[in-house]
């Protein structure tokens, strides 16, 4: 459906004139006549040669030899230069050539002119050489008129060489007629962007972001011919070369595309395209008119006002978002009258994006910067990232406004909003990262925390985030942003405040003291603890059952703290408070790591998303816990919260393939890496951790995941801390998006967990008194004990101290207590009614005495021996099963524990997770003896808690036979080496696909579409379902909403709103879905509009 055409213009026209002084205007240079006084010596010209003699007619004295070229009389303005065929008429030189001087690489931005005459002997030459200062190097520029096309048009080339490469900005094709004197030039902004000009008029160029001045080179000036062999010189004459400094201009009018946006969301609401007319002459501009145009007839005339020197006029052109989808080209031509009756043709591209179906996020957490997203966006969108993180803002320039202001100087405004424009043509979205506290915390001291010494601690600059003026500061900055980029739909979302709670601690400024006393009606406690709490052990008088009630006075004050006092939630929801003030309501905020916390709600404030880090090593499955805590902190949350899960691409060197001796001795061959990377402090994760972590972490209902560490990803990053040093990780990572998230992520994202009835309680009484915690790390018996009750396929819910104490225990069956040391009086009221209850309490011999465990695990404490670590969990969680025994099935389950199962559900419908856990020691870092990254295969019965149903494995598509005569029911699965599948059980067999949608109609109108898996007696199904819908037009285009869908409740309806310049004819609808292949095909005819529409 994409292709280049010319704009359709639509609607009524409207005028609004602004009159900006003429110094705001760069005025039209004097080019048609012979430059004098400051156009010739000014401080800005770097050299002048008309050629009248070899003098440089600047002030700067570089004058030209000729070699070959010769002075001929008869020029522009007298006599001229004239030049000659080289090879492969004659390999020789025809030049005027100024020696090399630092003067005449330009510094920054330049503009490089001239007059040509091209005799009739460049008639079947190939490139002729104009200007050249650059020959083969990477250096300086060179400027060429190409060969004639075959039309008989020629395109130029400047070349600009920067150090280490080169650019070449190539013209459009224009017409050199033999005999006729043509003036051309070239402006290059410094920045990357470079525009040709023609007799005045614009002749195309490009913008090439990241691009700085050019670098100075060896060569001289070689000014009509190359510096070198083969010579192919101009068989022309030339006159009045002149370099300068800056860009200058050539039109005598202009027409300027002002709006920021072009690029656009099909059906969006229409905006108007603003451009600005500007009178560039010194004179007035009378009788002007400006004509848009599509595919080269005329549809609007608009006649400007007199217009004094360097005045603007603007002009706003609604634009239909309603036609298809494409690259467009806006056409503005200027007709002037007097001496130049057409000034010129301006064209703008304007790009029209689809819309899409909803997709699963897959967000690139790093990049920044938007040159740096523009230069890898090829290779993001290979891989199948949606997201990437990629602009912030200016924190300093916001503090000092004191109010919503600009978010960076207007250069990189602008470079951002281009990068969204660019970022929204190619399907990427981009989330800015904004860290005002962090920024607070290094640059005012004032705003710094301080201890009971009233002064602040040493080390890094630590924050007192619950200082009351960088509430209104961090609103200040959401709404800074959210103003400059809320109308670009490629930006997306807003990353909080990340990594800033490790150096929080308790503060004890005034406004602190007051804000504990307001919240818990209480002062600091006497001895104030840290914000990890106290050893119990410690404590006078401490209850020897270690139940305390639930208002002591340091847990009130610990989770005052944790849950307001620090100030980091409030200022993560002032920040995205303010990046919704603007009232759109599409971008997400998250915050991350939001459970490297103790464990009370309310982690990340106000922020739509909550999200977590995890390194995968020593077990992948480790990432499972991070990610329910994560949902155990949403579900607490006072407001509305997703969970989107992060696996790290960098492996620290330390934890898996150190440089020290000891128990790391290596036990086998170095691997390749470690000779090319020795120095290296961070590698890549190996290919099948990325794989089972994958699995992992998509078992649960997560939003999105993320992934950080480009460096470590793709090659030739310019990083230099994360090394590239696994290049299949890459690989499998894009196999997994194509093949798993782009095809299941729209149905995933719909299906919610299944109601767990095993609960792990992550006890905050116990982490404050007793030291224990994960803080998200995974880390000590606690995610040990996790990760056991994973591979006895459990799949426990994590609760905390509030969850038991708000709601009870009644929906579970069994609780798992490790490290709960020390416990409130409601929690043990609770777990001892849940008891009596029949409940079942798993617990370590350091539960609290109050309670006592129906079944006890011991401890266990990891020797860094990855094997025989694993060993042991796996030996406690067949304890635990054992002990269980028949007090207790899981509803699903696995016929081994090296395969991890879990279950979601929608309805009747179950969907299956399983993830093969079987590994052994590789040659990328188990040698090193503490990471088992080699997957390996195997083979599972997995069941499930219910009678029948039929079983379609997603990932593959296809439908699976039960073994038959079991009960429950049960299915005979292989897996490859860290493999993981999704498998749907449905109670009803799909029979098929079915879709209604009319058979006529008309370009310009909307129809429904709907699309059903059904089954044997027409039902939709009561599940989520997989599809792939491909609509086409009658050339095979791919029409809008085309691509992955998931059908709920087994219905997808579509909205189809046909374009008014789609093709007429036989339009194709096709409907396949991914549990088992079914598809079904339907058409309707469109026909043609009663007024033709804009091709």
């Amino acid at each position: 459906m994409k292709r280049y055409q010319k704009l359709a213009l639509v609607g009524v026209v409207a005028f609004l004139e602004w009159a900006a002084p003429a110094q705001a205007a760069r005025l039209c240079e004097r080019w048609q006549q012979a430059y004098s006084g400051d156009d010739a010596t000014g401080t800005n010209v770097m050299g002048l040669w008309m050629f009248r003699d070899t003098r440089d007619g600047s002030a700067q004295g570089r004058n030209a030899t000729l070699q070959g070229a010769v002075i001929a009389p008869g020029g522009k303005f007298g006599p001229c230069l004239e030049s000659f065929r080289g090879y492969p008429i004659e390999d020789k030189r025809h030049a005027a050539v100024i020696p090399n001087s630092p003067g005449l690489t330009p510094p920054g931005a330049f503009t490089l002119e001239l007059w040509i005459q091209p005799k009739p002997e460049i008639d079947g030459y190939p490139e002729a050489f104009l200007v050249d200062k650059k020959y083969v190097a990477h250096t300086d520029y060179q400027l060429v008129l190409g060969a004639a096309d075959a039309t008989g048009q020629r395109r130029l080339s400047m070349r600009l060489g920067f150090g280490q490469d080169s650019e070449t900005y190539v013209s459009s094709p224009a017409l050199y007629a033999t005999n006729e004197w043509c003036h051309i030039a070239f402006t290059y902004d410094g920045a990357g962007t470079g525009s040709f000009y023609r007799n005045g008029a614009a002749l195309g160029g490009a913008t090439r972001p990241g691009r700085a001045g050019v670098a100075p080179g060896p060569h001289p000036l070689s000014i009509g011919d190359r510096i070198g062999s083969l010579y192919h010189g101009f068989p022309g004459f030339i006159t009045q070369v002149r370099i300068c400094r800056g860009v200058l201009e050539f039109r005598p009018a202009s027409v300027t595309y002002e709006s920021d946006r072009n690029v656009f969301v099909r059906m969006e609401p229409a905006p108007a395209l603003a451009f600005s007319v500007v009178n560039r002459q010194r004179a007035p501009l009378n009788g002007a008119s400006v004509v848009f145009a599509l595919d080269g007839a005329e549809l609007q005339r608009v006649s400007l006002p007199a217009l004094a020197s360097g005045q603007s006029h603007r002009i706003e052109v609604p634009f239909d978002t309603s036609l298809r989808p494409g690259e467009y080209a806006v056409q503005a031509r200027l007709e002037m009258g007097g001496e130049m009756p057409g000034a010129g043709e301006e064209t703008f591209p304007v790009t029209l994006t689809a819309r899409k179906p909803p997709r699963m996020p897959v967000v690139m957490w790093g990049i920044y910067g938007a040159a740096n997203v523009i230069k890898e966006l090829p290779r993001l969108k290979e891989i199948g990232f949606t997201h990437c993180l990629g602009f912030g803002a200016d924190m300093g320039a916001i503090y000092d406004a004191g109010k919503p202001a600009a978010p960076d100087k207007p250069e990189n405004v602008a470079a951002v909003k281009r990068m969204l424009n660019t970022a929204l043509a190619n399907d990427l979205g981009v989330l800015a990262s904004l860290s005002p506290g962090r920024w607070a915390a290094e640059s005012r001291t004032e705003l710094r925390r301080i201890g009971k010494n009233g002064k602040p601690p040493d080390g890094k600059p630590s924050l007192c985030a619950a200082a009351p003026e960088l509430r209104p500061f961090c609103f200040n900055v959401g709404a800074s942003v959210a103003q400059a980029y809320g109308k670009f739909p490629a930006w997306q979302a807003a990353l909080l405040h990340t990594e800033v709670r490790d150096g929080a601690d308790v503060c004890y400024h005034a406004h602190d003291r007051a804000a504990c006393r307001q919240a818990t009606g209480q002062d600091y406690p006497v001895e104030t603890p840290g914000k990890r709490g106290v050893d119990y052990t410690q404590l006078k008088d401490f209850p020897a059952d270690r139940v305390i009630p639930d208002d002591h006075p340091l847990l009130r004050f610990l989770a005052w703290y944790w849950q307001e006092g620090d100030g980091w939630n409030r200022l993560n929801t002032e920040l995205h408070r303010g990046l919704k003030s603007t009232g759109r309501p599409d971008p997400w905020t998250f915050h991350d790591p939001a459970v490297r916390v103790a464990s009370v709600y309310g982690s990340g404030g106000q922020v739509d998303v909550i999200s977590q880090w995890t390194y995968s090593y020593p077990d992948p499955i480790r990432i499972g816990l991070a990610t329910d805590e994560l949902l155990a902190m949403a579900r607490g949350a006072a407001h509305p919260q997703r969970v989107m899960k992060m696996t790290q691409i960098i492996w620290y060197r330390s934890q898996t393939a150190p440089l020290a001796k000891g128990d790391e001795v290596r036990k086998g061959a170095r691997s390749p890496w470690e000779d090319t990377e020795p120095d290296a402090a961070f590698l890549t994760i190996a290919p099948m951790h990325l794989r089972e972590a994958f699995w992992t972490k998509l078992a649960r209902p997560v939003q999105g995941i993320m992934y950080h560490g480009w460096g470590s990803l793709v090659p030739d990053t310019g990083e230099s801390a994360y090394r590239y040093t696994h290049p299949q990780t890459r690989h499998e990572l894009r196999r997994l998006i194509k093949a798993v998230v782009e095809p299941l992520g729209p149905t995933l994202l719909q299906v919610p967990d299944r109601p767990a009835d095993v609960a792990f309680l992550e006890s905050f009484a116990s982490q404050m008194f007793a030291r224990r915690g994960t803080y998200g790390w995974g880390n000590g018996w606690a995610g040990d004990a996790y990760q056991a009750l994973l591979w006895a396929r459990l799949q426990p819910e994590i609760v905390f101290d509030e969850t038991v104490a708000r709601g009870g225990l009644d929906r579970f069956r069994i609780l798992v207590m490790m490290d709960c040391d020390v416990l409130t009086a409601r929690v043990v009221s609770r777990v001892r009614a849940f008891q009596q209850a029949g409940g079942i309490v798993v617990a370590d011999e350091r539960l609290c005495p109050a309670i006592t465990a129906d079944v006890v695990i011991p401890s266990y404490t990891r020797t860094r021996k990855a094997d025989q670590d694993r060993t042991a969990l796996m030996a406690k969680a067949a304890e635990l099963r054992a002990a269980l025994g028949d007090r207790y099935q899981p509803y699903s389950d696995s016929s081994t524990p090296d395969v991890v199962t879990r279950c979601r559900a929608y309805g009747s419908t179950d969907y299956l997770f399983a993830v093969n856990d079987r590994r052994e020691f590789g040659d990328y870092v188990g040698q090193h003896g503490l990471v088992m990254e080699n997957g390996l295969p195997t083979e599972a019965t997995l069941s499930l808690a219910r009678p029948r149903g039929h079983v379609y494995d997603l990932a593959a598509g296809r439908e699976l036979e039960p073994i038959p005569g079991r009960s429950p029911l049960q299915i005979r699965r292989e897996f490859g080496p860290g493999e993981g599948c999704v498998l749907m059980v449905t109670a009803a067999a799909i029979a098929g696909v079915r879709i209604e949608a009319p058979r006529q109609a008309v370009a310009g109108q909307s129809i429904p579409c709907g699309i059903s898996v059904v089954d044997a007696d027409g039902q939709p199904l009561n599940a989520v379902v997989p599809l792939q819908v491909e609509i086409s037009d009658p050339a095979g285009a791919e029409a809008e909403w085309s691509g992955f869908h998931g059908a709920r409740d087994g219905r997808l309806q579509l909205h189809l709103a046909i374009a008014p310049n789609d093709r007429p004819g036989l339009w194709r609808i096709h409907a396949r879905e991914l549990a088992s292949g079914r598809a079904a095909a339907a058409y309707f005819r469109v026909e043609p509009p009663a007024k033709p529409p804009p091709r």
